[in-house]
């Protein structure tokens, strides 16, 4: 099974990506954290730990950066659960190296989320195996 966390400083953001995840199949209700503490206290403590989860993060957030996330989230215990995507404004071509370089780290979508990229991410080898027909 496959849940879908979404971390970002901005309801209108969060807001809109909750709908386009729900309508395209992704997940029927996906979690949010307006900051990374918080995901990650959920990660190591109230997660599933049978569940794996695909963590929608922003870069750009006053609490923890999304870069900061990342690095704390390889130290919760079984991490190879979770698969992130990094959904950003950056146009930052560091920013892009950087999440391509990183084990967990499976896109890099510029925003908005769009049903497309939904597409694309069902498509992605450590993710279809979630969506394929019974």
């Amino acid at each position: 099974m496959l849940r879908t966390l979404i971390i970002d400083d901005d309801e209108i953001v969060t807001f809109l990506q909750r709908k386009i995840i729900s309508k395209c199949d992704l997940d029927p209700d996906p979690y949010v954290f307006k900051d990374g503490h918080k995901a990650l206290d959920f990660l190591e403590n109230e997660s599933d730990k049978e569940t794996d989860y695909l963590i929608m993060l922003d870069i750009n957030m006053p609490k923890m950066t999304g870069w900061e996330f990342l690095e704390k989230l390889k130290k919760v215990s079984d991490n190879d659960r979770f698969h992130v995507v990094m959904v950003t404004s950056s146009i930052d071509r560091k920013d892009k190296r950087d999440a391509a370089e990183d084990p967990h780290v499976v896109d890099f979508i510029e925003k908005p989320v769009s049903a497309r990229h939904c597409a694309k991410l069902k498509g992605i080898s450590k993710l279809s195996v979630y969506f394929e027909e019974s």
